[in-house]
């Protein structure tokens, strides 16, 4: 699915792919985290290897998507988002205290305008959903220091 100007979709998801090795790298082992921030983990964890794998069949597709392709990625980004919504906020705030800020407003939105850009294409949706998604990775790594998750090891 091409957009004008040679702008893609799955820039955002490229994105993805930078974000989850960053996310792994700050895993704690503070015995702090109840079975609630675990489980918040998880659709945490969940939603980037949804996106990380939609961006994986973008990237093969090219430029154009068959209709199986396409119900796909739109299937993995659809599960993608419903993973990013099912993590509690009081986590988010645990993680790091803007942390939840940038996830809402930047990262899950721009997921929300990559699935809207999949059923309706459309260039400033799409150009939107990049700048979105590279704000909130700007803001990980500026701040991934003081972002903590709980142990995968779980």
């Amino acid at each position: 699915m091409s957009i004008k100007n040679g702008f893609r979709i799955p820039f955002v998801f490229l994105l993805g792919l930078l974000l989850t090795p960053l996310i792994l790298a700050c895993t704690t082992d503070d015995h702090n985290w109840t079975d609630q921030d675990r489980k918040a983990s998880d659709h945490y964890y969940n939603t980037q290897r949804a996106n990380r794998e939609a961006s994986r069949q973008i990237n093969k597709a090219g430029n154009r998507f068959s209709p199986q392709e396409k119900a796909s990625i739109r299937a993995l980004t659809l599960y993608a988002l419903t993973e990013a919504q099912a993590i509690d906020d009081a986590f988010l705030d645990k993680v790091h205290p803007n942390f939840k800020t940038h996830f809402r407003g930047e990262f899950q939105a721009a997921l929300e305008m990559a699935l809207h850009n999949l059923d309706s294409p459309d260039y400033n949706t799409a150009k939107k959903s990049t700048e979105l998604f590279s704000n909130f990775v700007d803001w990980y790594n500026e701040n991934r220091p003081d972002i903590h998750m709980p142990d995968l090891k779980h």
